[in-house]
């Protein structure tokens, strides 16, 4: 998918380094290998923007592990923008030796480069530092100095700081100059901020440490909830995403050749809404996304023609192709910008967003044309429910995308199957998905090559760790819709039953097919959480039958349940035993205002989660 260029801070960008260096090392013990024991950054703004960085930061290793990640250190930057020095570079043995790094140990890779949908940097430099003799105890320590003298924005300068809770760090000190005129806006949290003035600038110092603590898995709103420090030349997030859709404004041309375009991607559509979807369309289907930045990087798009003649580009390209040809018919698209991580908060200053979009105000639609697979009124989970900033032509405005609801996003999977005395199963299994689920349905069915269904059945029960053989039937995946059915008939399974002689299987076995209730449910296993987490809205409904054959005694059915929850879970699971045949049904519907959950939800809901996940747990008993 289409996306801004990250706009770590150097400091963000330390910590990312040193984690990836250490592919075995996780977030959550990071701290017993190594810890930060001086971060010190000044940050000076001039009153057109550009802006110095100075950067000292020392690193102390713990354990052998902890000495093989301080080894290397990596900077990136943009060569067309900044000019970057290494000012010193040194390991300090713990018995108080420096050594310092030779002219060999700092190198320079000139250019990112990346295949598939990565995003390439020509214009990009990575200077990597590599340390001389570090062992257990000892530390690395490090000072650079980025001066940015083209801001990636007319009149935007931005910093941020975080300090990521799965780290020590004794000490961390900014100071932040500015001119008073220059009204920079700076924001704290879990910092101390002293403020004062000298002479015809504004000073801020701000000083912080923390002790490590484990992160919740898949947390949420981490820009929000972590000790950081932003500060910014712009006011708002209105600010920015105005002063980036002049930018691409500009650039919006409808030449001969656009009008021309869009005039015959339109014909015979009369109504705004089918020649939006009908330009959605083309250019979701026939622009490929590649990412190559220069010169500002991920804030500028190319020119219109250039895009219709390689037929490529990032997420700006796209909604900025998508915008001119809507504005060739007299449809007006504007600029937004959202972040698509599990960010469903904007932190408290304009210090950047990851992804470009559309949104067209007569038809009060977002457009996402980077994603191939979602027609026009629908978009993907990472831009959904998200504080968006849009650049309205009157004045920009904060929004927020639609949420997915439950009531959209539905699956309904019907299985029946009869058991011989062997504990072999023959039947079929029918699902039928809406919304979101029919996208991933989709994506699914779309990775099998015609003729080879009987092959995916195969996979799909060797998965399970079963044997057996079946079809699939479903119709052609088409985008335009998010719908999407299933058919797996001719289903044979020869090893049903672990033991045929006695034992217990679930009444509706399930493969390994994401359109169970077990697979759509999350984890709320943990006793509790302290940062917030993004809840799956969904409707799932099964329907099973299981035929015993006759020579099986059933000692016992699940139980039925009823369960609700105010926070927008229901649950129900019905059974019947006639002979030697079980019918039933079970129901779940999770639903939430938003996207969101905080500790607080997962604290309310796991106890209703769990007791559902129990009870899916629940057998029928039988034996010969």
């Amino acid at each position: 998918m289409g996306k801004l260029a990250r706009r770590f801070s150097w400091w963000t960008f330390l910590l990312l380094t040193f984690l990836t260096t250490a592919q075995a090392q996780s977030l959550n013990t990071a701290a017993a290998h190594l810890k930060i024991t001086l971060v010190e950054v000044l940050w000076r703004v001039n009153a057109d923007a550009t802006h110095v960085y100075e950067q000292t930061v020392e690193r102390e290793a713990l354990s052998e592990q902890g000495a093989q990640s301080t080894t290397k250190f990596a900077q990136m930057y943009n060569k067309a923008l900044q000019r970057l020095e290494v000012v010193e570079a040194y390991t300090l043995k713990a018995d108080g030796r420096r050594i310092a790094v030779e002219k060999e140990g700092i190198q320079t890779q000139r250019g990112v480069a990346s295949g598939d949908v990565g995003a390439s940097w020509p214009d990009a430099e990575i200077v990597q530092i590599t340390f001389p003799n570090v062992q257990k105890g000892d530390s690395t320590r490090w000072k650079i100095r980025l001066t940015t003298h083209t801001p990636v924005l007319p009149g935007w300068a931005s910093l941020r700081e975080y300090l990521t809770p799965s780290l020590d760090v004794d000490k961390f000190s900014a100071r932040i100059e500015a001119p008073q005129s220059l009204d920079l806006q700076v924001f704290a949290s879990g910092m101390h901020m002293r403020t004062s003035q000298s002479g015809l600038d504004q000073v801020w110092q701000i000083d912080a440490s923390n002790i490590a603590k484990l992160i919740d898995n898949n947390a949420a709103n981490a820009s929000t909830s972590y000790p950081r420090l932003l500060a910014s030349t712009f006011k708002n997030h209105t600010e920015l995403v105005q002063a980036y859709a002049s930018q691409a404004n500009a650039k919006a041309i409808v030449s001969a050749e656009v009008r021309a375009l869009a005039e015959k991607i339109t014909t015979g559509k009369t109504s705004p809404l089918d020649k939006a979807s009908a330009i959605h369309d083309w250019v979701r289907k026939n622009i490929r996304y590649v990412a190559v930045y220069l010169g500002a990087g991920g804030w500028t798009p190319h020119d219109v023609d250039w895009i219709l003649a390689q037929r490529y580009g990032d997420c700006k390209d796209h909604a900025l192709l998508l915008q001119t040809l809507l504005k060739a018919v007299d449809i007006e698209a504007v600029a937004a910008l959202i972040n698509t991580y599990d960010e469903y908060a904007l932190p408290e200053l304009p210090v950047g967003f990851n992804h470009s979009m559309v949104y067209i105000p007569s038809l009060n639609l977002f457009a996402d044309p980077t994603d191939s697979r979602f027609p026009l009124g629908a978009l993907p989970w990472d831009d959904s429910d998200k504080p968006v900033a849009v650049a309205l032509a009157d004045a920009a405005q904060m929004m927020r995308t639609p949420a997915i609801s439950a009531q959209s996003n539905r699956m309904t999977i019907k299985t029946k199957l009869g058991i011989s005395s062997a504990g072999k199963a023959a039947g079929w299994i029918e699902l039928d998905t809406q919304g979101l689920a029919a996208t991933t349905l989709q994506d699914h069915l779309s990775q099998i090559p015609s003729g080879m269904g009987g092959l995916a059945v195969q996979k799909i029960l060797e998965s399970n760790g079963l044997r057996g053989r079946g079809f699939t039937r479903f119709a052609p995946v088409q985008r335009e819709h998010q719908l999407q059915a299933l058919k797996i008939t001719d289903l044979e399974i020869d090893n049903l039953l672990n033991d045929p002689h006695g034992g217990s299987v679930n009444p509706h076995p399930a493969l390994n097919l994401p359109m169970y209730i077990g697979k759509q449910m999350g984890n709320y296993s943990a006793a509790k959480r302290d940062y917030a987490y993004a809840c799956w809205p969904i409707y799932v409904r099964e329907e099973f039958e299981l035929r015993f054959d006759p020579a099986f005694q059933l000692l016992r059915l699940p139980t039925n349940l009823k369960e609700t929850h105010p926070d927008g879970i229901t649950f129900e699971a019905q059974y019947r035993r006639e002979g030697n045949t079980i019918q039933g049904w079970r129901e779940l519907t999770v639903s939430h205002t938003h996207h969101v959950c905080s500790a607080q939800d997962y604290a309310a809901r796991k106890p209703v989660m769990n007791r559902i996940a129990q009870h899916l747990r629940s057998s029928v008993l039988y034996q010969q």
